[in-house]
């Protein structure tokens, strides 16, 4: 018995070992196979919005040409505003409608040749710093790239505009890149000890847009930088799957992980979408899944994250680290699990769910709404995304 079990683990330690290998091979050769296929347009639309119930000349998403967030907490608003609107637009073409990537084209040739969200802000470490490059990444950057890869699959785009808009891309990814692969680790008092400021949920967005660009582009260096950001962000959880980076932000500490989340999720479904399997990356047992167990287990215990979001570091307008702020309606909070049920349906982190949906009478308000989003996966899609960089009901699930 001994001898079987030493061998299970030896084998255990051995596949392991492999994928931290295959990792590696992949942070460093990855090239892309399917160029210009952000997401692909699913062959199986029912969870997809596909209907254009807006008039182009009423919902007009007007450029805005400088981007301007506060110093302090918060992003520029313009450009939330004007992604809440082209969403309108890019949710029914990346379900295929003609009609609205015939729209998504001609708003972002629009603010291309406008040469909109133009970064004019420090390019240091000053708050405003964070917070523009993260408004052009997360309101601008992505969620277009993204939006104009579906309109290059249901359209033909001229060349002469796509050259401009490629080069609008390429001009917004490297003005507010936001890599931070040359800060220093957060030091001693920080609520973050050690970890590197690659794996921040701003570093994240950034390396989002990279990753995007690089399919957009065919080209594979950009393609491949975000996988340092997703080891950085995986290798440095703590042990009970907490980030330490996000959750020591106070009554935000639960909101800012499962940002963080779904940025993980969208740079793994970007690679899976070029043919890589990132999503069992683990680092001496850490990983995604270790991740998202801390999750539900805070939403059925909250008060496990109380010792770390009592830092209060950049709680934002979230002061009581004993009341998490989660929107149970915000895909930026419950994007993630989208992807995670539909890809590992036999985890016993989605059997855990299964069993809390079969009895809902004793959940608490956290766990009602993980269940609620259980239950919902290929239904309702959300109204929004930002990110989840495009509608996670129908682009996450598997």
């Amino acid at each position: 018995m001994a001898k079987k079990l030493g061998s299970f683990l030896l084998f255990f330690l051995i596949s392991n070992f492999c994928f931290a290998s295959d990792f590696k091979k992949i942070k460093k050769k990855a090239t892309i196979k399917k160029p210009e296929i952000i997401f692909p347009i699913q062959g199986n639309k029912k969870n997809c919005i596909k209907d254009l119930y807006i008039s182009p000349d009423i919902n007009y998403v007007k450029p805005v040409l400088k981007v301007k967030a506060p110093s302090g907490y918060g992003l520029d608003n313009r450009f939330d505003y004007a992604l809440s609107k082209f969403q309108d637009f890019s949710f029914p073409c990346g379900g295929g409608n003609l009609e609205a990537c015939e729209n998504v084209k001609r708003i972002i040739l629009e603010w291309a040749k406008a040469n909109a969200a133009k970064r004019t802000g420090p390019s240091d470490g000053e708050g405003r710093h964070w917070n523009d490059t993260l408004t052009v990444n997360l309101y601008i950057a992505s969620p277009m790239m993204a939006a104009y890869s579906f309109a290059k699959q249901v359209i033909d785009i001229p060349e002469f505009e796509d050259k401009i808009i490629k080069e609008w891309f390429k001009k917004i990814v490297k003005k507010n890149a936001h890599l931070m692969y040359n800060y220093s680790n957060y030091k001693p008092g920080s609520g973050a000890t050690g970890t590197p400021k690659r794996a921040h949920n701003h570093a994240l967005s950034s390396a989002m847009s990279h990753m995007q660009l690089g399919i957009l582009l065919n080209d594979n260096k950009l393609f491949r930088t975000a996988f340092r950001n997703f080891q950085a962000a995986i290798k440095y959880q703590r042990k009970d799957g907490s980030m330490p980076i996000e959750t020591r932000r106070g009554g935000r500490a639960m909101f800012y992980q499962a940002r963080a989340m779904n940025a993980l999720a969208v740079i793994a479904i970007l690679a899976e979408n070029q043919g890589y399997n990132i999503w069992d990356y683990d680092h001496k047992g850490k990983n995604f899944h270790n991740i998202v167990k801390f999750f539900i287990d805070f939403t059925e215990n909250n008060e496990i994250v109380f010792k770390y979001a009592k830092s209060m570091k950049h709680p934002g307008p979230a002061k009581n680290y004993k009341r998490q702020d989660l929107n149970s309606r915000s895909s930026s909070n419950w994007g993630w699990l989208y992807a995670y049920v539909t890809r590992f349906p036999d985890h016993e982190n989605t059997q855990r769910l299964k069993k809390w949906s079969q009895d809902k009478s004793n959940l608490n308000s956290y766990q009602w709404d993980i269940v609620q989003h259980y239950l919902n996966i290929r239904k309702r899609p959300f109204g929004s995304a930002s990110w989840t960089v495009v509608e996670p009901n129908c682009h996450f699930t598997k």
